[in-house]
């Protein structure tokens, strides 16, 4: 009783976990404080200058 025979996968089940994968990205809260930051040094060189 030899099995060689492989049951299909459903392919609908397996799509999830396809759809993990992907390069990283910062995430966009991450990507808004890193603006925030920006802007606050920004500010800061600008006031420095003004005075």
């Amino acid at each position: 009783m030899e099995h060689n025979r492989q049951r299909r996968r459903n392919p609908v089940a397996a799509a999830p976990i396809l759809r993990k994968g992907g390069a990283h990205l910062k995430s966009k809260t991450a990507e808004r404080a890193k603006i925030r930051s920006q802007l606050k040094r920004d500010a800061s060189e600008w006031r420095q200058w003004s005075d």
